[in-house]
């Protein structure tokens, strides 16, 4: 095969999953699962992206890397970097545009078919359209009070955490915005959410603001903002 697959995950079963739901659509593509960090936890070990990388380029010409969250993405890029070049300019590794789940399976039924890399990637960003279309339903509809600062409060702040806003940061995070009495936003996503946490890929050193809405949500917006300066995974 032209194309193989290398998923990166927080989760190895996450990872495993979704690899056996895309074997299903195309048995003959190699893929290959990457989840967890070097300690078995959650998280990413950029060593195993390496390896994966480097078996898969062993048997097909071009490595498409599927990344679900944060350091996921994070180390898929940093492969993607090492990777470099094969002889005609073009690069071995890239990333899948499209959400993991989706995106994997769309391009490696594609991949199955013997297309090469730019019509997998093509495939693999098709699988964002129905996103698309949701997201301009939503557009339609009228914005709620949580969706900007508005006449509230705002602050920003450096992440201290070694893993920035990631697993369990994200996750002590999400719980204190959720104790607090007014909505509080980090980066404009609902704070009170460890998925919207996530995607922000916030790394250690990088600012956040951290804001509210609500005519009384200064306080709420210092005492998350004061816990992420001191650090949340203590």
């Amino acid at each position: 095969m032209t194309v193989g697959f290398v998923l990166v995950s927080h989760s190895p079963h996450v990872a495993q999953a979704v690899a056996e739901l895309a074997a299903q659509m195309a048995p003959d593509v190699q893929i290959e699962t990457v989840g967890g960090d070097s300690a078995g936890g959650f998280g990413t070990d950029v060593a195993k992206v390496l390896e994966a990388c480097e078996y898969v380029e062993e048997r097909c010409e071009r490595v498409v890397l599927m990344a679900d969250l944060g350091s996921a993405r994070m180390g898929a890029e940093m492969a993607i970097e090492i990777g470099g070049n094969a002889d005609d300019g073009t690069p071995r590794r890239v990333m899948g545009p499209g959400p993991f789940l989706e995106g994997a399976v769309a391009g490696a039924a594609k991949a199955q078919t013997g297309a090469g890399l730019a019509d997998v990637v093509r495939q693999i960003a098709s699988s964002l359209d129905i996103w698309k279309e949701q997201i301009k339903a939503e557009d339609s509809k009228p914005l709620s009070a949580s969706a900007g600062v508005g006449e509230g409060f705002q602050t920003q702040v450096t992440v201290v955490d070694e893993n920035g806003l990631h697993a369990r940061p994200a996750a002590v995070l999400a719980h204190l915005c959720e104790a607090q009495d007014s909505t509080v936003l980090i980066n404009g996503v609902e704070g009170d959410s460890m998925m919207e946490i996530l995607l922000l890929g916030v790394a250690q050193g990088d600012s956040v603001v951290i804001s509210s809405p609500d005519a009384g949500g200064e306080e709420a917006v210092r005492t998350v903002a004061a816990a992420i300066a001191a650090g949340l995974d203590r």
